[in-house]
């Protein structure tokens, strides 16, 4: 009994752990959306500035509006290499909290078991009581009539 203690104390602790190590990469993982999407909105907002601007509105501008292509395309890529880094992150993330959530179900599976059990041995033990009072009290009145 006293081993069943234990091992529910156990379980609850390892699924608090659990909770919390989900909760964590639940955390990272908005973080890393967060992140892209405003990775996404500077891509967005690159593309409205080529989309307006890369325009020769004069001779003179000729020569910049090439730096500009070439400065807006630099950006993009090196805004593409980060949304590619964050994507793999993500995935390494998603990885983990699906082996954390697996693990948790688990655990949580195996607590509701052992608490189970537990009522089961409890409700066991007090039957076993009442049925002992129940005999005591027919053996006294035995006793009294006879």
């Amino acid at each position: 009994m006293a081993d069943r203690a234990r091992r529910i104390q156990a379980l609850t602790v390892i699924q608090r752990i659990k909770e919390h190590e989900l909760d964590t990469h639940a955390a990272q993982m908005g973080q890393i959306r967060s992140h892209q999407a405003q990775l996404q909105t500077e891509l967005d907002k690159l593309q409205h500035q080529v989309d307006n601007e890369a325009h020769i509105t004069s001779p003179e501008a000729a020569p910049f509006l090439a730096g500009f292509l070439k400065a807006v395309e630099t950006r993009r890529a090196f805004i593409q290499t980060e949304m590619q880094k964050l994507d793999e992150k993500a995935a390494l993330i998603e990885g983990q909290l699906f082996e954390t959530y697996t693990e948790a179900r688990t655990n949580n599976a195996v607590l509701d078991k052992s608490l189970l059990e537990k009522r089961r041995e409890e409700n066991l033990a007090e039957t076993a009581s009442l049925e002992e009072i129940a005999r005591n009290r027919y053996l006294k009145q035995m006793k009294g009539d006879a």
